[in-house]
């Protein structure tokens, strides 16, 4: 009789422990995430972003680090679409770092810096037969110009925000800022000249500082006006900034910000500062599109040196 009660207590604990475990697994189905595929989850915690600079497009690009054929160009957009690349925009980098929204397996980001008639004209359709997109910052006072500046001074060309819209619309361009007029040009702006964004020696900090946040926003309203959304991404005439106008960018909304230092980036999860002072490739009409995808490829991981024991 005694060896029958310890057999039922067993049993009833058996039970019991087994009720309690379905409960358990009940509460704990109201809580598991479901199944999520490449997500914010599974997004790794660092990206490399290669990010290419041009300038300006035409039939004879001579020496000029600055200009690029429309035949060379295309021939690169080519190679980067046979080798894998996707081009991401400003806001796919913001959203990868912000809240870990995967960027795609090869991203580049393409940049042009002005606003030439020649993006459109040259660049835009090559983008857009190999499925690619570019940023180009704008310098908002020569926004539909070829002259600087009412100084009847000719210039190349830059196209007006109405000639850019369909190609904004198509999502093959994306306007951001350039100043509005802080990228001057010394043997034109000969009266109180300024290198870049960087203040004059004749300028207090206050002035300076009232200045350039005046000068982005005339920049910001022309872009929003035009095309409906906020200025996200800023480059530096010359690549020339400081801790100042870094802060004054900062606080004014804008997340990232480019120079003209060589380089490629690493963007790392949930650290909004990697995304300021970005490096670009200048990339020239003596680069192939072989050498191009060779320039840009991603970091090689050091080889491990053996350590031998004695």
């Amino acid at each position: 009789m005694h060896f029958a009660k310890k057999i039922l207590l067993r049993r009833l604990a058996a039970v019991v422990l087994m009720v309690g475990l379905l409960a358990g697994f009940a509460c704990a189905a109201d809580t598991i995430p479901p199944f999520q595929t490449a997500s914010a989850a599974t997004a790794p915690a660092t990206d490399y972003l290669p990010v290419l600079m041009y300038h300006h497009f035409d039939e004879n690009p001579g020496n000029s680090t600055m200009v690029v054929s429309p035949e060379r160009f295309a021939e690169q957009m080519a190679a980067l679409k046979n080798a894998g690349y996707t081009a991401v925009t400003p806001q796919q980098i913001v959203d990868y770092v912000d809240n870990g929204t995967p960027l795609p397996e090869k991203p580049v980001w393409i940049s042009m810096d002005d606003g030439y008639q020649s993006n459109l004209d040259y660049a835009a359709p090559a983008l857009e037969q190999n499925g690619l997109n570019a940023t180009i910052y704008c310098i908002g006072v020569s926004v539909g110009k070829s002259t600087y500046k009412g100084t009847g001074v000719p210039i190349i060309p830059h196209f007006s925000y109405e000639q850019a819209k369909p190609w904004v619309e198509k999502g093959v361009i994306n306007i951001q800022s350039h100043t509005y007029d802080m990228h001057n040009v010394s043997n034109l702006d000969i009266s109180g000249y300024r290198r870049g964004v960087l203040p004059r020696v004749d300028e207090s900090l206050s002035t300076y500082m009232d200045l350039f946040r005046s000068d982005f926003e005339q920049s910001r309203t022309g872009i929003l006006n035009a095309f409906g959304y906020d200025c996200l991404s800023f480059a530096y005439p010359f690549g020339l900034h400081n801790a100042v106008t870094e802060g004054m960018l900062q606080s004014m909304g804008v997340r990232l910000t480019v120079t003209i230092r060589e380089g490629i980036n690493t963007l790392v999860r949930d650290d909004p500062t990697c995304l300021y002072n970005l490096m670009r490739f200048n990339i020239t009409e003596d680069v192939t599109g072989e050498q191009l995808l060779e320039k840009i490829k991603e970091p090689a991981l050091q080889p491990q040196t053996a350590t031998e024991t004695q």
